[in-house]
């Protein structure tokens, strides 16, 4: 492919390298230039031109795309129409993603220009969800190369389908365990199955005990998988757990797996049904090692000790505020660190026009005020995030006691300059969510709710009620992190209290201002009449 500069007159046959506008109208890059489009780019004044020649050895982007596209579409995956050197792959039904990693790098090392992206391989993808996406980077391949990919596709992309399956969950008691705790995991995993298509046909329990746990073994063998809950973790391999699938007549294949939370896990075999001893975090609903492990049940996939062990890149998950042992722990000996986190990043659509936090009050921007009150309480730590006209939002902080964040994508929600921030806050075991229109949180109210037990503070979730009323700020302990930097959308740290009731401490306070915010016109005009 030959690729410069030519006079409009020699352009036949070539193809536009960059966009250009023509009495006004757009023609866009990698668009043939045939005979009117070139008298029209002629009369429009243009004498030279940026182009693109394909040599008789080249295959034109579209088509080369469409053709590794269909190279790669296995069983449940589907391409879309080439365009623009792009072709999508989808998943036609519900099941796992699955491919060869090493023969999608192979397909990427034949040349820089011909590039292929999936999704995580055992990804659980549901109909219509893009799986991959191919793209010829220019404007034409050498054919040899475009060959030379496609005999690198070794395998295609596949999606393995859910197949029905009944499973019956064990759970073994000792007296330190109460009822309550069985009956909310066995809720938690009949959600997780079900959301496999894994049906929970029973449940049984007994006594945390070799025998009685044999005995309830070989009364369930009628079934496709089961999952045995222990009342205390499985420690080794001569462990109550694996010693009664033993004694039951079945082998253990696997003590411990490459993942955390879920590092615990065992899975064997009895009468040819498979068993999974649980890992005590599959009490709770966030992901861990078990639900890797699912994913393939489900479907019917193999699970060996090379996709085991595969599990360990990857195999960090994020941290779980009810995990048995945190990974985070707070040194008792010293007082708790938290930093303030003011969001100062939205688009005040609401608001009309006007960037509500720059609206002032007797002469002080909004955000400023809301600064300077958190800066004259105990906080020391304090971080902004800004978005929408940062440049004004920090102009008008200047000298403040604070540090800056600019989150470039603010515009995709709260969450985003949320999880921009808790990035940047560094070693600390809180932090204090504050919003930017909320001048009327005074310091007073700040340092009340600094007022705790630092023992606490890392798994708690501290919120501020005026006249039975919750309101901001928030603050979250640092077992949450984890999950506000995961979290989307356009809401910010408050999806935590109804996700987890029991970790939050309602802080009592006698000012109204935790529930007042400025973000409409009426509200602005009330805070200042020159707004």
């Amino acid at each position: 492919m030959w690729f410069g500069t030519i006079a409009t007159t020699d352009a036949l046959g070539c193809i536009v390298a960059h966009s250009l506008r023509v009495d006004g109208k757009k023609i866009s890059k990698g668009r043939a230039i045939d005979a009117a489009l070139q008298r029209r780019i002629i009369a429009g004044g243009i004498t030279e031109l940026v182009v693109a020649r394909l040599d008789d050895s080249d295959v034109h982007e579209d088509l080369a795309a469409q053709a590794l596209g269909s190279s790669l579409s296995g069983a449940g995956v589907v391409t879309d129409q080439a365009r623009i050197g792009r072709v999508n792959l989808f998943s036609q039904y519900e099941g796992l993603l699955c491919f060869d990693r090493d023969s999608i790098r192979a397909v990427n090392a034949v040349d820089e220009a011909i590039t292929l992206a999936t999704l995580p391989a055992d990804s659980w993808v549901l109909p219509g969800k893009m799986v991959a996406t191919s793209k010829i980077i220019s404007y034409g391949v050498p054919a040899e190369r475009l060959a030379r990919a496609i005999e690198n596709v070794t395998c295609r992309l596949s999606v393995e389908p859910v197949r029905a399956q009944r499973a019956v969950l064990i759970q073994t008691q000792l007296p330190t365990i109460k009822s309550t705790v069985l009956d909310k995991t066995r809720s938690v995993t009949e959600r997780r199955l079900g959301a496999r298509h894994v049906t929970l046909s029973g449940e049984q329990r007994c006594v945390h005990e070799v025998t009685a746990l044999t005995n309830v073994l070989q009364s369930v063998v009628d079934t496709d998988l089961i999952l045995i809950a222990g009342a205390s973790a499985i420690s080794d391999r001569a462990d109550v757990v694996p010693a009664a699938i033993v004694e039951a007549g079945g082998t253990v294949h696997r003590y411990g797996i490459p993942v955390d939370p879920g590092n615990l896990l065992l899975l064997g075999e009895l009468a040819g049904c498979q068993v999974i001893g649980l890992p005590g975090c599959a009490r709770s609903a966030k992901l861990n090692g078990l639900d890797l492990l699912l994913n393939r049940i489900a479907c019917g996939v193999e699970i060996d000790n090379d996709w085991l062990n595969g599990l360990s890149v990857g195999g960090l998950l994020s941290e779980m505020h009810d995990r048995p042992q945190p990974r985070v722990s707070q040194d008792l000996h010293r007082p708790a660190k938290v930093a303030a986190l003011v969001l100062a990043a939205g688009t005040s659509k609401r608001a009309g026009p006007q960037n509500k936090l720059l609206c002032e009050s007797n002469g002080i921007p909004m955000i400023k005020r809301v600064v300077d009150q958190v800066t004259s309480s105990r906080l020391t730590d304090v971080h902004v995030v800004t978005g929408h006209e940062h440049q004004r939002v920090e102009q008008a902080l200047a000298g403040s006691r604070c540090k800056t964040h600019y989150c470039a994508s603010y515009d995709l929600g709260m969450a985003h300059s949320l999880s921009h921030g808790i990035s940047r806050l560094g070693d600390v075991d809180a932090v204090m969510v504050i919003l930017g229109d909320m001048p009327e949180v005074s310091n007073a109210v700040i340092d009340q709710l600094l007022a705790f037990d630092s023992t606490q503070i890392i798994d708690t979730i501290r919120v501020p009620v005026f006249q039975g009323t919750r309101g901001n700020p928030v603050i979250v302990g640092k077992s949450f992190f984890d999950t506000l930097l995961q979290h989307t959308g356009d809401t910010g740290a408050k999806f935590l209290m109804r996700q987890y009731p029991d970790l939050v401490v309602e802080v009592p306070v006698e000012e109204a201002g935790v529930l007042v915010d400025y973000d409409t016109p009426e509200a602005l005009a009330r805070l200042n009449s020159n707004c």
